[in-house]
C-alpha cells in the first residue's frame, strides 16, 4: 500500500449551487466513514504535540480561520472547543455532535 495525504477543504464556494449544497450531508457522512476506516487501519497511536496557545488565543486562531469563509463561532462552537480542550478524551464526544448538527434531515 502506497502512503497517502488527504487534504479535505470543504470551503462555501464549493456548495454555492443548490444543486451541490444538496449533495453535502451525503458527502460529510462518506468523509466521516473514510476518516474511520483510515483511524482504525493506523497501526500506531497518534499523537499531537500540544499546543503552546492559551484558551483564547486558540479561540482566536480558530474564529480568523472561519472569518475567511464569512463564517463565525457560535457561543455554542466555543462551548465545545472549550470542552474539547479541558477534556480530551471527549473528542468522540465532540466529533459525534458536529456530525450530528450537519447530518440532520
Amino acid at each position: 500500500m502506497r502512503p497517502a495525504l488527504v487534504i479535505i477543504d470543504m470551503q462555501h464556494y464549493f456548495f454555492r449551487s443548490e444543486e451541490r449544497r444538496v449533495k453535502l450531508p451525503e458527502l460529510i457522512l462518506s468523509i466521516n466513514a473514510l476518516i474511520d476506516i483510515a483511524y482504525e487501519s493506523i497501526p500506531f497511536e497518534v499523537k499531537l504535540n500540544e499546543s503552546n496557545y492559551t484558551e483564547d488565543e486558540a479561540i482566536a486562531e480558530i474564529n480568523a480561520t472561519l472569518a475567511m469563509e464569512n463564517m463565525n463561532l457560535t457561543k455554542e462552537d466555543i462551548l465545545l472547543l472549550k470542552e474539547y480542550r479541558i477534556n480530551k478524551s471527549s473528542v468522540e464526544n465532540v466529533r459525534k455532535k458536529i456530525v450530528s448538527e450537519y447530518t440532520k434531515e
